[in-house]
């Protein structure tokens, strides 16, 4: 297990190098976009997914998904763009790890199943800590079809100089 979580970091690590010049990229297009539209997201390209996580918004898109979540997951982003596009803020397991990024590192999350807890039948909240970083995903079913689900909610982030909400939209499912 040990041997396992140890590559799944080298693999976070290699991926965090790789992709910072890429996020320096999408955020100075996300301005230009976000100035000419006067805040409104389009979500028909790329330029305009990060103008939708607006400046206050600490979360960037993860660059690749872990092996761990490859059968089955849980995938969310903005509550501004479409799940088609791919832009996942937030990803778990369905199990106890999940996943953020914030300023161009990977912040591995691990589930508290005593805070955690299923409210009704569509909704639930989830909680997941990392060093220095509390993260509470509220979310509701709207939509099942063969064992696949669509949701809304939010996301909470409570850590390093961080403190915000985020509306959220995802799917999930094996």
């Amino acid at each position: 297990m040990k041997k396992i979580v140890f590559a799944f970091l080298v693999v976070l690590q290699i991926t965090g190098c790789a992709g910072n010049d890429q996020s320096n990229e999408s955020s100075s297009k996300g301005a230009k976009t976000k100035d000419s539209k006067k805040g409104k997201a389009n979500t028909t390209n790329t330029t305009t997914t990060t103008a939708a996580k607006a400046p206050n918004a600490p979360l960037d898109f993860i660059k690749s998904i872990p092996g761990s979540v490859d059968g089955c997951g849980e995938f969310f982003t903005y509550d501004s763009l479409k799940l088609k596009d791919e832009k996942y803020i937030f990803l778990s397991d369905m199990g106890d790890m999940a996943m953020i990024r914030i300023k161009g590192k990977d912040i591995v999350l691990k589930k508290s199943t005593r805070e955690s807890k299923q409210i009704n039948a569509i909704s639930a909240v989830e909680v997941y800590y990392a060093v220095g970083y509390k993260v509470v995903l509220r979310k509701k079913e709207e939509k099942e079809v063969d064992r696949f689900y669509e949701y809304s909610g939010t996301i909470q982030i409570t850590g390093k100089k961080i403190k915000t909400t985020i509306k959220v939209r995802g799917e999930g499912g094996c």
